[in-house]
């Protein structure tokens, strides 16, 4: 590889530094254009300061996600290196990227670029001249992944929903799925590379279907749990439509992680009508039952979307009931403040009082807090399968199953399997000790 402008040894691998705002999808996009470019010959680094191109997905989800990822260019272009900056809120409004030093990419039509967009933008802003002859992206990957324990797996991408508040549909397009054989063959090199745990991920993963035979996510989830040396599968997000009977009891596999995610928004009939969403407050606590029976044990989190346009006082009491402690439903809850964003119905709604809203969105993160620390509180002296992800400050990080985060004591090795009792309450989770390497699951 031949690379001009930095006065680098053409013959050095480039050092590409990816970062990434928002959701699963983002962080998955980043990890692909690691792997393109890995097949080029490119190494990706952890410190943007030694990398030779860095690489932002922006998020477009809110208004505060179109910040974040503005604030993470804007750090990373202080190294005085190219960033590539791609992604929803680059496709979106690219007119927030245009400092010097960002170079921005987008797709055609203004959609997101996918990974080999990115990667041939990186290369050009790199100024190389010839490449390598790329090898396959699954030995890519394998050399990319080393370094994970948990490697995020996107299979599909696009959304053909009709949320009133969304933009990422448009960002993203008309729904496609990545093949079957693809997917496993990327999961397994994960895996080969060291990583115990596949994250499943898309932007409406529940429409997942194989292109060539049209086999669904419950298939493809039967394929992936048969991978040997895998010790999870996870799914990053689910739409309660799609939690079907054979979806769950695909997902019953010992292997997979006894969480789902499962976005409610609001729980409030009048305020899901407003917001497209194909659902009623019954008709999704009906699903998370029948997903309960199937899969006991099972914790569930959520999406909230506090502030939406028309939502009042008794219409937010009901999500807040929805969400907190001892009578919620969820053992995590990720709160939102509605943020308009253009080219959406909901767009044109007249907003509401910002005090409100304010008001609302601490009630509801009090609530989610306090959910939390319960859900936290009931693994409290039982063993858990934990998934040792990293070791700092003297003890073992990573998540059980049902994704309570543990920080532990004892002898551990990076990307194991151990089993683990949690004695008290800590942080963002709980403290214990590892008892056994022995999987549990």
């Amino acid at each position: 590889m031949t690379a001009g402008g930095d006065g680098r040894d053409g013959r050095e691998p480039l050092r590409i530094h990816a970062a990434f705002a928002g959701c699963k999808v983002s962080q998955a996009d980043s990890e692909a254009v690691l792997v393109v470019l890995a097949a080029h010959g490119c190494r990706p680094v952890r410190d943007p300061a030694q990398a030779d191109v860095q690489v932002v997905l922006t998020c477009g989800v809110t208004g505060e996600a179109e910040r974040s990822s503005r604030q993470l260019a804007r750090r990373l272009a202080v190294h005085g290196r190219p960033v590539v900056v791609a992604g929803c809120a680059a496709a979106l409004r690219p007119e927030q990227f245009t400092e010097p030093g960002l170079a921005l990419v987008t797709g055609a039509a203004g959609r997101a670029a996918d990974a080999r967009e990115i990667a041939d933008c990186v290369l050009a802003a790199a100024g190389v001249a010839t490449r390598d002859a790329p090898a396959s992206d699954t030995a890519a990957l394998l050399d990319e992944a080393r370094e994970r324990t948990r490697f995020t797996l996107k299979v599909q991408d696009g959304c053909a929903g009709r949320c009133s508040y969304c933009a990422v549909r448009l960002a993203r397009g008309a729904p496609w799925s990545i093949a079957a054989e693809a997917a496993v063959a990327q999961a397994r090199a994960a895996v080969a590379a060291g990583c115990g745990e596949i994250v499943l991920s898309g932007i409406d993963v529940g429409a997942y279907r194989d292109p060539a035979s049209g086999a669904d996510l419950a298939a493809l989830v039967g394929r992936l749990t048969a991978l040997p040396g895998l010790a999870r599968l996870r799914l990053s997000s689910i739409e309660p439509r799609h939690l079907t009977a054979a979806l769950l009891a695909a997902l019953a596999h010992p292997l997979v992680a006894r969480h789902l995610h499962v976005p409610l928004q609001s729980a409030d009939d009048a305020v899901l009508a407003a917001m497209g969403r194909p659902y009623t407050w019954r008709q999704y606590r009906a699903a998370l039952a029948v997903a309960r029976k199937a899969l006991p044990g099972l914790a569930v989190s959520t999406d909230l979307i506090v502030g939406f346009p028309g939502e009042d006082d008794a219409a937010f009491e009901r999500s807040l009931a929805a969400v907190a402690p001892p009578d919620g439903l969820f053992a995590r809850v990720h709160v939102f403040t509605f943020s308009a964003r253009a080219g959406t119905p909901a767009a044109a709604l007249a907003p509401l009082p910002a005090a409100a809203v304010k008001a609302r969105a601490g009630l509801a993160r009090g609530a989610a807090a306090a959910a939390r620390s319960a859900a936290a509180a009931a693994v409290l002296g039982a063993t858990a399968a934990v998934l040792l992800e990293e070791y700092r400050d003297r003890a073992w990080r990573g998540y059980s199953s049902t994704y309570v985060r543990y920080y532990l004591e004892g002898e551990g090795a990076r990307g194991g399997m151990v089993e683990a009792v949690g004695d008290e309450l800590y942080r963002d989770g709980v403290k214990g000790r590892i008892v056994s390497g022995r999987r549990t699951e």
